[in-house]
């Protein structure tokens, strides 16, 4: 049985662009253990092919995909109100897989995981970041928060879920699913003030899942010595900016002590000397 839902396009519209994609080679691909997906993009939409559509959350069957359509409704809402989101405009599913219809994200991948080894490509996005505005990180955590208050998932693991635009400032895409508690998993709500502490660092460069790997000290072992005091300086800068962006969402200087010393979840912050 296929199920179509179409929000922010038409019918006629999403179904010519799943269509092209079978004489397309997809741009990006990704893999979460559960569905992998392909990704095909157009000049003002993106399209991505996903196997295990009808999955949410890893464990919760979404058969009939109203998880997914109250997701999708959920998104467009909180685009409405200024929310740096890219919303889900259509989904067609047929036996569990299908695509997803997006607009296509602005700018490019806060950090491009493919590209992490090259270190003429971080220290270019370090140098971005240094010279972005405080108002694009207070926006950021401003929307952490609201996107975790409205129950909708934000995964924190890679960097290439966040987009970032000069003019408009950094974008949340990869949107599939929603806290444990929306599907009667667990009775506890994230708190959404925590959630923003922990992820307003992604722009000061922490790796992707920094508990299990370092690729840090490895770029920076074939820094010169001037590169690596040039990093170390521009993250103390972005370290600020992402502090400050917590304060001024109101977030107290103590929980922000308390989250930002913590080695085990952030072991770069040495090898920055943020700490």
């Amino acid at each position: 049985m296929r199920i179509e839902k179409c929000f922010g396009i038409d019918a006629e519209t999403a179904r010519r662009l799943i269509e092209a994609t079978s004489v397309m080679t997809n741009e990006k691909s990704g893999d979460n253990r559960f569905q992998n997906t392909k990704v095909y993009l157009f000049e003002t939409y993106a399209v991505l092919k996903m196997q295990n559509l009808d999955v949410r959350n890893i464990e919760t069957q979404d058969t009939d995909l109203k998880h997914l359509e109250r997701l999708a409704e959920t998104l467009l809402d909180l685009q409405v109100n200024g929310v740096h989101v890219v919303p889900i405009l259509a989904f067609q599913c047929c036996d569990g897989n299908g695509y997803i219809i997006q607009p296509r994200a602005k700018g490019a991948e806060m950090y491009d995981r493919a590209r992490l080894s090259d270190k003429d490509y971080m220290l270019g996005r370090v140098e971005l970041f240094t010279h972005a505005p405080q108002q694009h990180f207070d926006a950021f955590v401003t929307d952490i928060i609201k996107m975790t208050n409205a129950g909708v998932l934000i995964d924190f693991v890679g960097k290439d879920n966040f987009f970032y635009d000069e003019s408009i400032g950094f974008q949340f895409i990869d949107l599939n699913a929603h806290h444990d508690y929306v599907y009667g998993l667990c009775d506890d709500k994230p708190h959404a003030e925590r959630v923003a502490i922990h992820g307003c660092f992604l722009p000061c460069w922490f790796d992707t899942m920094p508990q299990y790997r370092d690729t840090v000290s490895k770029i920076m072992s074939e820094m010169t010595d001037a590169e690596c005091a040039q990093l170390r300086a521009q993250n103390r800068h972005i370290f600020e900016k992402c502090k400050t962006a917590l304060v001024n969402n109101g977030i107290t200087e103590e929980a922000i002590h308390e989250a930002v010393t913590d080695v085990k979840f952030y072991p770069q912050l040495r090898p920055f000397a943020l700490i």
